[in-house]
């Protein structure tokens, strides 16, 4: 549950106490570009999920990538680096990829393309601000 979506704004909401207006305005457009991103490859890639017999929760939509890797990896990615706490958070990214395995509704690929995917988005995202900030 860690990773669905309506759990968002909850985090929004906690983030919001830690960080100044303008930060957390570019987070949340951070997580909507991200959102967006993930959207538009499933509808392009068009790749299934799983057969619905291993499914142990129910989904929707295509598997590639799997936006519950791909999010985690934006939203904790940023709040490890933001908040110099990266082990717990890759340790939270990991155990979100991994429990779409466990439930049956990702194949492993779908939630490493997720992570990569997110990674980049991240990593670009950091580029575009530090060279904002020289």
């Amino acid at each position: 549950m860690l990773g669905n979506h309506f759990v968002y704004p909850v985090y929004l909401f906690a983030i919001a106490f830690f960080i100044d207006r303008k930060e957390w305005i570019l987070l949340v457009v951070l997580i909507l570009v991200s959102w967006g991103i993930n959207e538009l490859l499933k509808v392009t890639f068009a790749i299934s999920r799983p057969p619905d017999e291993l499914h142990l929760v129910s989904v929707i939509g295509y598997g590639f990538p799997s936006g519950h890797a791909q999010m985690s990896m934006i939203l904790w990615g940023w709040v490890g680096r933001q908040f110099k706490i990266l082990a717990p958070c890759a340790l939270l990214i990991f155990l979100i990829g991994i429990s779409r395995i466990y439930l049956g509704v990702h194949y492993p690929n779908q939630v490493l393309g997720g992570w990569v995917i997110g990674y980049t988005i991240l990593m670009g995202w950091s580029f575009l601000e530090n060279k904002k900030k020289k």
